[in-house]
């Protein structure tokens, strides 16, 4: 995969909120880290496939529990294409 693919993944992703819990489950504060040590399209790849597969994990905040996050992406799987094309394209959802 491209780092524009993965680009466009995760803003659309993002566009539908970002994943449940970022700046807890996810220490977001790592990927800043990577990127500041070595800021290339390659360890931005990296990073963005990363939060990806913790969205696919977890599911979008929902801005309640987890539980909700994840039905929430059990939906959108089932209603959004785009959804189920990123998870196919990475997990064979």
């Amino acid at each position: 995969m491209t780092y524009e693919q993965s680009y466009k993944d995760h803003s659309y992703l993002w566009g539908i909120d970002a994943a449940y819990d970022m700046t807890g489950g996810y220490v977001d504060q790592e990927d800043l880290d990577k990127l500041l040590k070595s800021p290339n399209k390659r360890t931005a790849k990296a990073c963005l496939e990363n939060q990806i597969d913790y969205w696919f994990d977890v599911g979008p905040d929902t801005g309640a529990c987890l539980r909700a996050s994840m039905e929430k992406l059990a939906y959108l799987i089932e209603t959004d294409e785009r959804v189920r094309e990123i998870g196919e394209s990475r997990f064979l959802i």
